[in-house]
């Protein structure tokens, strides 16, 4: 709005008008009315508004309307919970001694109460008029009522028989009452009481009520109605403008938490846009003061559009306005502000704005926008001119900017990964680009661009970091406080005793499955499918593209999936949540599923509700210190779980395919262990290694253990044309416990005891097909001789002490782990069907 070509903020209106805190001068007031009339659809929600009553009655049917038939299989009452009971069928519940199940399938409520809120006709057939006692309408409760002076002992049936109908009654005046008129002013029996009530003062002297009351009268609602007719009719514009702007959002409609708003809102202002946010109801339930909050939110930047100011060129703009979407797929339902004053080039601070309100990115997108806008700000603003003109930018304002992601920090001033920073250059990138490409920065100078220069380069990857994975010591002390999962988190309609069974199946599946936090959020109620007698889960890989994957589970798991199901089926579960395992929060958005946004929120609560975490790492004083909690997140036991096999040796390419992973490298990474470790292990294992017949013979060196020795799939083997070969080249086919040249050790006793197993299966096999006997005997022979050998090897780690024997074993594990990186380690059962035995013969 302009007076004399300048815009006058609203509170300067009100200040001006010298009228009450709340109103606006009549010019004002009659141009925001035809603005908002022009903007109101006339025909929104056909069948539930009726435009003419100011009334809304909900369909249940709609899914954007929170209106549910009552769950008692006979009732056809309505309510506002799904799943849930009408008041009447509640009431009835609590005086009965059925379980819930029970009497929601076997309980037939009174026939005579009113279903819907409709009033039932009188029983006097062919009356059409409403019922109000005994099931009769007023006239013939009336006689009725003579009736049983004369006669108390009058039977209701027979009476009810002899009566004839009366003609309709004529309907109440008040725009959309359903029920019939007294004779009396044409109002029905709740309508007459008001005016009797609003006229007490008048006693006596009462006339008909006039028009402008019965305008803002509402009738009698029911669950599923509310009536905007009490609102002042500048307020009732506003609050359907709002209303309309919630549905198109995706936002649903609560019939009675807009009754209990209106209720709050008709004797406090007369228009919501000009109110104050002192003059706004608080304290109420905490629906219908969002929903306050949100109609004035919403009211006052539509006011401000019609004073003809830009929302864009706010300093903190409205995401919910610019259309961005919410991480579940709809557009946001929360303000969500982007404070922008951090930009002071007006033209970034624009194609900022214009990326965000033409593609419609989610808010974490928009907030990594302003994130990244906010970088280019700062360093245009040190270089000459300060980057105000875009057709002025030159290249070396470019490398300046690319110069400032190189070293950008996190937000909290930590170090920042060189694939974090390459990915916030390369979304301002995106951002410029959509611009150009949208004709919105013809007059930008061509040479501010990118180059193939402008990247910011991966660090190298210290080969002694242990990655991200969480030890198993911490694993452990994590499972003793598996009841704390939970704790202090809501869940939508979720009691606390569900949110903690869901939180705790959620945290056993990260730890025992290995997927990826969405993954688990995306699992359906059908996850389990039994076949050739083991357990397996179905999930769907959706970063690689590969759907319906199988992951064999073990019991413990199984059962895990199993309790929470047992729970699931106790929950009021979200529309459109039932094929899900885990139900999101509320009814609103598109995604059905629980979020791994919540995950991560359960976790990080968890992780911070344990009183004690301590790492492996020792003080000066040799006390364990304090684990950093803040390594503890979801992903971080897929890394975990992937860890734990590769340190079991695990064949590389039976964990890519247990994880899942599209490439070797991903997989190879877990494998990564550095010289100095490798070192280490050989100088242990060195000394401990055996000849076949059990006899004591180290290696002099590591280098001659690595040199001089090479590792076959059961131990070192020392003949020279097979090391010369790698390994490829054994003159006796790789029967290693005949073999002189064999020198196993304790790092080889999985693969070893696996191999025998091995052998006993091809020796029955052997004697089911009636072999000749050199066979059976061959194999007989090589089972008695690897048994030796393990015989040797435990014997020699039992002579140990404990701390050279923990030595040994760590020494083991990471030999194992080499070895499976390379080819040669055999697959060893850690508890998780599904990893075969490797049977005997070369890795070549």
């Amino acid at each position: 709005m302009t007076v004399s070509g300048n815009v006058v903020p609203l509170h300067q209106l009100r200040r001006d008008a010298g009228q009450a805190a709340n109103g606006l001068p009549p010019k004002v007031l009659t141009e925001w009315t035809a603005w908002l009339r022009e903007r109101i659809e006339p025909g929104w929600r056909p069948g539930e508004w009726d435009h003419d009553a100011h009334l809304f009655s909900g369909d249940v049917d709609h899914a954007g309307t929170a209106v549910y038939r009552c769950d008692v299989a006979a009732c056809d009452a309505l309510t506002r919970i799904r799943r849930g009971l009408c008041a009447t069928c509640e009431k009835d519940r609590r005086d009965s001694s059925l379980g819930l199940k029970e009497f929601k399938a076997g309980h037939v409520p009174d026939r005579n109460r009113a279903i819907s809120g409709e009033r039932a006709d009188c029983h006097v057939e062919g009356c059409p008029r409403d019922s109000v006692l005994w099931g009769l309408c007023n006239a013939h409760g009336t006689l009725r009522h003579r009736d049983l002076q004369r006669d108390p002992d009058s039977g209701l049936e027979a009476w009810i028989e002899r009566q004839t109908p009366y003609p309709p009654a004529p309907a109440c005046l008040v725009a959309g009452c359903r029920y019939d008129a007294r004779a009396t002013w044409g109002l029905c029996g709740i309508h007459h009481s008001r005016w009797k009530k609003a006229t007490a003062v008048s006693r006596g002297r009462r006339s008909a009520p006039a028009p402008a009351w019965l305008e803002r009268q509402a009738p009698f609602l029911n669950v599923h109605q509310f009536s905007l007719a009490p609102l002042y009719p500048v307020a009732r514009l506003e609050m359907l403008y709002a209303l309309q702007l919630r549905d198109e959002r995706g936002q649903k409609i609560d019939p009675v938490a807009v009754r209990q708003a209106v209720a709050h809102l008709v004797e406090r202002v007369d228009s919501i846009a000009a109110a104050t946010v002192e003059q706004l109801p608080s304290g109420t339930q905490a629906n219908v003061d969002a929903l306050v909050r949100e109609t004035h939110r919403v009211l006052r930047s539509a006011f401000e559009r019609f004073e003809g100011v830009d929302p864009t060129s706010r300093d903190v703009l409205d995401m919910s306005e610019l259309g961005v979407r919410s991480l579940r797929g709809g557009t946001t339902q929360r303000p969500l502000g982007l404070d922008v004053t951090g930009i002071r080039q007006p033209w970034l601070r624009e194609i900022l704005v214009t990326f965000i309100a033409e593609t419609k990115p989610n808010t974490t997108e928009a907030r990594r926008g302003l994130r990244v806008c906010t970088a280019v700000s700062r360093a245009l603003d040190a270089r000459p001119g300060g980057g105000m003109d875009p057709a002025k930018l030159v290249f070396a304002d470019m490398n300046a900017v690319v110069d400032t992601f190189r070293v950008l920090p996190k937000l909290d001033g930590g170090a920042m990964s060189g694939k974090q920073r390459g990915g916030l250059l390369s979304f301002f990138f995106k951002i410029l680009d959509y611009n150009r490409a949208a004709g919105h920065l013809d007059g930008m100078s061509a040479s501010f661009a990118r180059h193939s220069s402008h990247v910011v380069k991966a660090e190298e990857v210290d080969e002694d970091d242990v990655g991200k994975a969480l030890p198993e010591s911490l694993i452990a002390q994590l499972d003793d406080y598996v009841d704390l999962l939970g704790q202090g988190v809501t869940h939508g309609k979720m009691t606390p005793e569900q949110v903690r069974a869901m939180a705790r199946a959620v945290y056993e599946l990260l730890r025992d499955t290995g997927r990826r936090p969405y993954e688990i959020a995306e699992l359906r109620t059908d996850c389990l499918e039994h076949a050739d007698g083991e357990w397996l889960l179905i999930w769907d890989n959706r970063k690689g593209r590969r759907l319906n994957r199988r992951l064999e589970l073990e019991r413990d798991t199984v059962e895990t999936i199993r309790t929470w199901r047992a729970v699931r089926d106790t929950l009021d579960l979200p529309t459109g949540s039932e094929g899900f395992l885990f139900p999101p929060a509320g009814e609103n958005g598109k995604i059905r599923h629980l979020g791994p946004e919540h995950i991560a929120a359960m976790i990080r609560k968890w992780a911070d509700n344990v009183p004690i975490l301590l790492s492996e790492e020792f003080s000066r004083d040799g006390d364990r210190v304090p684990y950093d909690r803040s390594l503890i997140y979801p992903y971080a036991f897929r890394h975990s779980f992937c860890q734990r096999y590769a340190d079991a040796g695990v064949r590389m390419e039976v964990l890519r395919e247990l994880m899942d992973h599209k490439s070797m490298q991903t997989t190879q990474r877990y494998y990564r262990i550095s010289h100095k470790r490798k070192r280490e292990a050989v100088n242990v294992m060195r000394l401990h290694t055996v000849d076949r017949k059990g006899r004591s013979v180290p290696m002099a060196s590591a280098t001659a253990y690595e040199a001089r020795s090479v590792a076959v799939v059961f131990g070192n083997c020392t003949e020279p044309s097979n090391v010369k070969a790698g390994g490829k080249a054994c003159p006796i086919r790789f029967q290693c416990a005949a073999c002189p040249f064999y020198r196993p050790d304790p790092s080889y006793l999985p693969v070893i005891e696996d191999h025998i197993r091995s052998l006993k299966a091809d020796k029955e096999m052997a004697v089911m097909m009636e072999a000749d006997g050199f066979v059976v005997r061959n194999l007989d022979d090589q089972i008695t001789a690897f048994k030796g050998t393990v015989e040797t090897l435990r014997k020699l780690m039992e002579t140990l002490g404990q701390d050279e024997r923990d030595e040994v074993e760590e020494a083991s594990a990471v030999l194992r782990k080499v070895r499976a990186a390379q080819g040669h380690g055999g697959a060893v059962a850690l508890g998780m069907p599904g990893f075969p035995g490797q049977r005997g013969g070369s890795t070549a």
